[in-house]
């Protein structure tokens, strides 16, 4: 029972949600808590009044959060109702796969500069 929650916890820990503006000038994606696991800002979205980008930043950051926790909870509701056999991680991100460097990185917030 305590393997199969450990199983549970580890799949949760790795949801991750993301959101990006209309244009895709700024992306963030966050974990089931809320941290920002990713965040980039184009160039283009750098030129913008500082409280326009802010918001812009904080909107995503909430839509990345929220999805990032709904993808919890059903994977979660998933998870409980599974036979043990087949409890299985949630998908990953074909640019992080589980086990890669960055993904295991420690320091959870990155910002990318693009041109």
């Amino acid at each position: 029972m305590a393997a199969r929650n450990a199983r549970r916890l580890q799949a949760i820990s790795q949801v991750r949600g993301q959101a990006q503006t209309a244009g895709g000038t700024i992306t963030v994606e966050a974990d089931v808590n809320g941290t920002i696991t990713e965040l980039r800002i184009s160039h283009a979205a750098m030129s913008v009044e500082p409280d326009r980008l802010a918001n812009a930043i904080a909107r995503c950051h909430e839509t990345a959060r929220q999805r990032a926790q709904t993808e919890a909870v059903r994977l979660y509701t998933e998870l409980l109702d599974a036979p043990e056999t087949s409890l299985r991680q949630p998908a990953s991100n074909p640019r992080n796969p589980p086990g890669s460097p960055e993904w295991e990185e420690l320091t959870p917030l990155r910002i990318t500069h693009s041109l």
